[in-house]
């Protein structure tokens, strides 16, 4: 078959994965809506007329209409989604590039979808509600008709929750899969995560209504005013953007189940599309038809032009060096004719760039540390020097001659003469630790391939019948190691008390698990080989570091 291996997969994996996500999703859309409904007309004084009251709403017309459209709206929302999702997490420097990030095109016109999309759900809503809420308009005895506020505050507020929902799913990094080594089966992964969609529904509506109270208190005049100069209606004498309006229980209570309407199905939609992406794929190691030749676990490891592809590589490969005998026989065996180790060498070769890349990476950003820290010393050295000699007196000849040894202050560029801004200075600042994230955000392929290449190690003691391990050994320990110490130096270096500019990131644990990562790879090949490691010829550098941890000194 033609074609890379992204396209391959995109055609035969990707579609039919996020295809079956969205057709549960959207199975699940009759339950939530039912549940919706079942709540929406509560009546705790009269028990049975509720339930025969909902359960005939159930079977009424309105709502099988009103299932089919919502149904139709969460699979289009749920192939709007699809691009937003990542596999790096976004890190930005400054409020500036975060403002800019969430102004970009593709992610505004998700924006207008999340709107669109929430106002109709909750339009639909509207229908299945009592008259108090069901038209826009409310014809009296007289000749004339007056605007029904309530309904207007419910759309209102529908088309707020998807703005805020389109912000979250940013923001929070909702749109980030995360691959997990603990492979279980989708079954009990979308089981275990419908507690938590729950719980981050409730709390994102609760969060978001306390919110919406006061903006539409200032600022619900301007469309209310606008549709009833429109269309020539009247206000009621008990307008919902007053104080007295607002204390409206009920009301309240409709507008908190329309947002968990929308929040519970879009983030359910959302965990299924992750649990299918980052399922476990199987890449062949080597494939003896020549249309299959580039679609194998080594094409997967360097394709950079689908990140999921790589990603499910290095998770394959990490997964097989440890469960999969059969097929680490595959990696070490010699190709036929010729006796070449040629699956481990691309692959070994494959991981150790990816170290390499990061150690360099890692390296370069500790000496800007460490020449920024010397830079902020001889400043303030200077400062002080300058400080105690100014104004100082020198004689010459029986004169008193005072010299201004003062030091000259550099000349303000554009951007520092921005950052003396309070607005403009809020937005140019630099979030605490933004550098140190952005290093680590794809650490996480960094981690599969040490341990792929580690476990491979310690595996080869007794199933690399050929030797091919050991040529290559002196080069991996020497990577590991360097790649422990320059993360242990920057993890040194970085400040504990900038540590906190992440909180609550998701890509914030990846340099300290990388970290433990790296010492436990190192441990697992000492404990395997020992002594023998001696014998290899390694920098003197590296071969003291081992040293130590053959001493468990590290």
């Amino acid at each position: 078959m033609d074609g890379t291996i992204g396209d391959v997969y995109n055609k035969e994996v990707h579609r039919w994965r996020t295809g079956a996500a969205i057709t549960w999703a959207v199975i699940t859309v009759p339950i939530i809506l039912s549940g919706y409904v079942t709540l929406a007309h509560l009546d705790v004084s009269h028990p049975s007329q509720w339930i025969s009251g909902s359960l005939s709403l159930l079977f009424s017309v309105y709502y099988l209409l009103m299932c089919v459209v919502v149904i139709f709206l969460t699979g289009l929302w749920g192939s709007f989604s699809l691009p937003t999702f990542i596999v790096e997490p976004e890190v930005y420097s400054n409020p500036l590039q975060l403002t800019a990030s969430m102004c970009s095109p593709q992610k505004l016109l998700f924006g207008v979808v999340c709107v669109l999309l929430s106002g109709v759900t909750s339009l639909l809503c509207t229908g299945i509600l009592d008259g108090r809420y069901q038209d826009l308009t409310v014809c009296t005895n007289r000749d004339f008709c007056v605007l029904n506020e309530h309904h207007l505050f419910l759309v209102t507020y529908g088309c707020y929750t998807g703005a805020v929902f389109y912000l979250f799913h940013f923001l929070r990094q909702n749109n980030y899969l995360q691959f997990t080594s603990l492979q279980q089966s989708k079954y009990f992964q979308v089981r275990s995560g419908i507690l938590r969609v729950l719980q981050t529904s409730l709390h994102c509506v609760l969060w978001q209504t306390a919110y919406f109270y006061p903006l539409y208190w200032l600022f619900g005049h301007i469309p209310t005013e606008w549709i009833v100069h429109s269309l020539g209606l009247r206000r009621s004498t008990l307008p919902v953007d007053s104080v007295y309006g607002l204390l409206d229980l009920p009301l309240l209570w409709q507008s908190v189940l329309c947002g968990l309407l929308v929040h519970v199905s879009w983030s359910l939609t959302t965990l299924l599309i992750k649990v299918y992406i980052t399922e476990r794929f199987c890449f062949p190691i080597e494939s003896m038809l020549d249309d299959r030749k580039n679609q194998c676990l080594i094409d997967a490891l360097q394709c950079d032009q689908n990140p999921v592809v790589k990603y499910l590589g290095y998770l394959d490969l990490c997964l097989l060096s440890k469960h999969s005998p059969e097929r680490r026989r595959t990696v070490f065996s010699l190709s036929q004719p010729g006796g070449h180790p040629h699956n481990w060498s691309k692959l070994s070769t494959s991981c150790l760039s990816a170290i390499t890349a990061l150690s360099g990476r890692i390296q370069d950003a500790n000496w800007q540390v460490f020449s920024q820290a010397s830079v902020r010393q001889a400043n303030d050295d200077i400062k002080k020097s300058a400080t105690s000699h100014q104004g100082s007196t020198l004689t010459y000849r029986g004169d008193s001659v005072k010299k201004d040894t003062t030091t000259p202050q550099p000349a303000k560029n554009g951007s520092s003469f921005w950052k003396t801004k309070p607005v403009i200075s809020y937005f140019l600042t630099e979030f605490p630790d933004a550098k140190s994230r952005k290093l680590f955000a794809s650490a996480q392929l960094d981690i599969w391939a040490v341990e792929a290449l580690c476990n491979l190690v310690a595996a080869s003691f007794r199933e690399d019948n050929y030797g091919v391990v050991q040529k290559t050994l002196p080069q991996i320990l020497t990577s590991v190691i360097k790649l422990q110490e320059n993360v242990e130096k920057h993890l040194k270096l970085v400040s504990s008390g900038r540590r906190n500019g992440g909180r609550g990131s998701l890509d914030l644990p990846l340099k300290y698990v990388l970290h433990s990562s790296l010492k436990s790879c190192i441990y697992r090949i000492i404990n395997v080989f020992r002594a023998h490691l001696l014998n290899l010829d390694l920098p003197s550098d590296t071969s003291y570091k081992l040293k130590l941890f053959m001493d468990f000194k590290e």
